[in-house]
């Protein structure tokens, strides 16, 4: 990636989550200070163990955080860029998770003594910081629990509405393009299923008329469908009334 001036920087400094909130003066001096490191798609950001004196921000790109359990993996979320991430280090811990770029990626360290004086100095940015948190919190204990309770096409039904919210733009028909493409080996990985599995489940939600493919592109069709979908614990005997039939691991 080639240098990159003050102003682009500034621009994507302001377009952080946590960070959204800052003046102009505390922008520009922030931006003089921060440190940049490019990744390439592939390339592992830290892995567990690892410590940290920065907060790491998501300039551009994907940055995907996943654990391991014996060969196989559990992604916990996918960062994008606007994001901080590597929230460990702000309790003073090592990290707990590998973070793999997912594509070309920019990200900014910013150390631990600037961001807290900023939240010192900035009640705005630290109540975006408390509800940036919250929201981690409350998705990740939403997917492990749909993981733990709910079959795979209900699985999948709430991580596309996650994904519609997060990232969904809505179409010129008024249905809802995930921006991201995402391989079912990926989403396997964020519901904690094999791949086969999420194939029945992708070609489950479409039978119910709340999805289309369109190659790797996922587009909601019925989002008020795909709700009921998500809240459904068991698959049902009869799908076309309660919109699932069987698709185990």
């Amino acid at each position: 990636m080639s240098p990159r001036n003050s102003a682009d920087r500034i621009k994507l400094l302001s377009e952080v989550d946590v960070l959204e909130a800052l003046g102009t003066e505390e922008m520009n001096g922030l931006a003089q200070r921060i440190l940049e490191r490019d990744f390439r798609s592939g390339d592992i950001v830290y892995v567990p163990g690892d410590t940290s004196e920065v907060v790491f921000l998501l300039l551009t790109g994907r940055v995907r955080l996943y654990g391991m359990s014996g060969e196989r993996e559990l992604t916990f979320e996918v960062i994008l860029g606007g994001s901080m991430f590597g929230l460990a280090s702000l309790a003073e811990r090592t990290q707990a998770e590998y973070a793999q770029a997912l594509e070309p990626s920019r990200v900014g360290l910013l150390g631990l003594q600037d961001f807290w004086r900023l939240v010192e100095r900035n009640p705005a940015v630290n109540a975006r910081v408390i509800g940036v948190l919250g929201e981690r919190l409350r998705r990740h204990r939403s997917r492990m629990k749909d993981i733990a309770l709910k079959e795979v096409p209900a699985r999948l039904a709430s991580l596309i509405l996650d994904l519609v919210e997060g990232e969904g733009i809505v179409t010129r028909e008024g249905h809802y393009a995930i921006q991201t493409t995402y391989t079912h080996e990926q989403i396997a990985a964020m519901i904690g299923a094999k791949r086969v599995a999420v194939t029945k489940a992708f070609r489950n939600l479409q039978e119910a008329g709340c999805l289309r493919r369109s190659g790797r592109q996922i587009y909601v069709v019925d989002l008020a469908t795909l709700q009921r979908c998500a809240l459904a614990l068991n698959a049902p005997s009869n799908f076309r009334e309660d919109p699932f039939s069987a698709a185990h691991e």
